[in-house]
């Protein structure tokens, strides 16, 4: 895009904001040699004889999330530069941010944690259904970390490029050594750049025309909802093969004669999305959620309330030898977060969307380096 330009960018010390552009190449440079470029830029600048006419500095950086532009960028790893909840202390408020048409996620701003998934999901619906403002999510249009150590796994270091063995440990052999294979090292920097630029592009593309075709073919889900269904879909394929008894985690259980207030402490401290509730013999009966706490304190819920009051009896839950593969489908198809596993009557584990992408993203990650 030769045309765009970059309007307006913060750090800790503030924000600049000019509408025909900021000198990018002159705060980069600032950048690397201070780490800092908004006060100094100002110092240096602004409080000249004849500073740079319609730029602007503000000594408050969560300010320029009130600024109108065509995209967002926000390039620091803060989950909440968003939320509808003032009383969460984001960034800024959807009712106070301003008016953009993309955002793109240049940090680590995703949360597995409940509660924050939850304000994710307030914060999409109302800067996505609301304001018309796509989210492209982070892991999917920021994942050039990974790709570029996947080049360096993929284009191999051959052996007379590797430091031998008996130099290691002296520091003046090794400098030499480095010294003297200088350019055949960089020109395997230099392979390995380019492959990683030419991925990264061809993934990112990828990643956003499923981003939006998911998008499309279905008005009730949300940028998050969609960047997840990805990464799923795609560790599943990989994991085809394995089983639900590979990657399932214990799962905390209940008597379904237990009280709701010790089951919903059990839910908090566990920090489990279900628990698994059992007869006194032993046998699985059902579950309880987050949603049949809410709703039995909703709803008034007595004091010694038991857990068979308010759990859930028709379950959805997988067998230990069922495929990843399925496993996934049934939680796509019922939309549920979790299920539990469930042998001759006997509950043995549980699966999560967030299970699944901790336990098998490594493994997916090795076959892609395979």
């Amino acid at each position: 895009m030769p045309a765009a330009r970059v309007t307006g960018v913060s750090d800790e010390e503030g924000y600049l904001l000019n509408s025909a552009g900021l000198p990018v190449e002159g705060l980069v440079r600032s950048w690397r040699d201070h780490r800092l470029v908004t006060r100094r830029y100002y110092k240096e600048h602004l409080e000249a004889a004849q500073p740079p006419k319609g730029t602007k500095f503000s000594n408050s950086p969560d300010d320029l999330l009130r600024e109108s532009a065509i995209c967002l960028v926000p390039a620091a790893p803060i989950a909440n530069y968003l939320d509808v909840d003032a009383s969460a202390h984001p960034s800024m408020t959807t009712e106070r941010m301003g008016r953009w048409l993309l955002i793109v996620e240049g940090a680590n701003t995703y949360s597995p944690i409940p509660s924050r998934r939850q304000a994710r999901a307030r914060m999409e619906r109302a800067v996505f259904r609301q304001a018309g403002c796509l989210i492209a999510t982070d892991y999917l249009v920021n994942s050039g970390g990974v790709i570029f150590a996947a080049q360096e796994r993929l284009i191999r270091t051959p052996d007379h490029l590797r430091i031998p063995p008996k130099m290691l440990g002296d520091r003046a052999a090794v400098e030499a050594w480095l010294t003297e294979h200088a350019g055949d090292l960089a020109e395997l920097a230099r392979r390995r750049l380019e492959a990683g630029e030419a991925w990264r592009d061809q993934v990112i593309r990828r990643n956003m025309r499923e981003l939006v075709e998911r998008l499309v073919s279905d008005a009730d889900m949300l940028p998050c909802e969609a960047a997840e269904s990805i990464a799923i879909e795609r560790i599943a394929t990989s994991e085809s093969g394995r089983k639900a008894a590979e990657i399932m985690a214990p799962i905390p259980t209940t008597r379904s004669d237990g009280r709701v207030q010790q089951a919903a402490a059990l839910l908090v401290e566990a920090a489990c999305p279900i628990l698994a509730v059992v007869s006194a013999e032993g046998k699985f009966v059902g579950v309880v959620t987050e949603w049949d706490i809410t709703r039995a304190a909703a709803t008034g819920c007595a004091e010694d309330a038991t857990v068979d009051s308010i759990m859930t009896r028709e379950v959805v839950t997988a067998e230990p030898g069922e495929s990843i593969l399925e496993v996934v489908r049934r939680l796509e198809y019922y939309g549920i977060s979790a299920l539990p596993v469930v042998e001759r009557g006997a509950v043995v584990g549980m699966i999560s969307a967030d299970l699944l992408a901790r336990r098998t993203l490594l493994r997916l990650l090795q076959s892609q380096l395979s």
